[in-house]
């Protein structure tokens, strides 16, 4: 899944050279930007509960690369003068197994849909680097099937919520090519809260490309119903970015 990944992502770069970016361009004029296949290392680490039961979910950076059954990402963003308008999208399926504090095994599908859809406007400069505030709306469904090993149990769920987010995000530029991008927000509303942050460095190899590598922080405690129809997510999801962004 990941050679697949990075071999789209070098035909992308390559179909991209024939949309060179107008360096004419004014302020006055819309920018767009996409990331199609940016790879999220996520790792998760806290629990889940469907009914009574509640699965551990503990899996590392490593693990959720040898765990990755299919993986489907994409960020865009338009830009005109003080207004950036952006949209996010990604599709996650981990099988990971985890032990059980009573030595059992769990065996674990998860899968994570999530989109975001927001806007952000430039308030001021510090320094060299522009200040944006954001918002938007951040949709999430998860589909999560259990099944425990030697005590046989299995479980499944599929939820979905929506969060209204508010935040801020730094552009800082370091050098004529390099850039630092941060973001933080905090979302609430179908969740208790969740908290998002980012920071990402990006190289500018050509007018048309840029190549960008950094963290990501989100941590979720959701909760719905009660009793059998319990349903909740505790959990943080961290690890490292990397990906192609083709500018026009």
């Amino acid at each position: 899944m990941i050679i697949r990944v990075l071999l789209s992502s070098v035909l992308l770069a390559g179909m991209a050279q024939q949309v060179q970016a107008d360096s004419s361009k004014s302020e006055d004029d819309w920018r767009f930007s996409l990331a199609p296949l940016f790879l999220w290392g996520m790792g998760i680490e806290g629990d889940t509960s469907i009914g009574p039961a509640t699965a551990p979910l503990d899996i590392g950076f490593d693990d959720a690369l040898e765990n990755l059954d299919a993986v489907f990402t994409f960020h865009f963003e338009a830009r005109k003068k003080d207004l950036t308008l952006f949209a996010e999208y990604q599709y996650v399926d981990l099988s990971p197994s985890a032990s059980l504090p009573t030595g059992g095994t769990v065996n674990v599908n998860f899968k994570n849909k999530m989109l975001e859809l927001g806007v952000g406007y430039r308030v001021t400069k510090l320094g060299d680097a522009d200040l944006e505030i954001i918002g938007g709306g951040r949709w999430v469904e998860q589909d999560l099937n259990a099944s425990g090993i030697p005590v046989l149990f299995s479980i499944s769920n599929k939820e979905d919520w929506w969060d209204v987010f508010a935040g801020a995000r730094i552009w800082a530029p370091l050098s004529d090519k390099w850039s630092f991008i941060g973001r933080v927000d905090y979302g609430a509303g179908g969740s208790d809260d969740t908290w998002n942050l980012a920071g990402t460095f990006d190289y500018r190899f050509k007018e048309w490309g840029s190549v960008f590598m950094g963290y990501r922080w989100m941590d979720f405690d959701y909760e719905s119903g009660s009793g059998l129809d319990r349903y909740a997510y505790d959990a943080t999801q961290q690890g490292p970015l990397a990906g192609l962004t083709i500018h026009w």
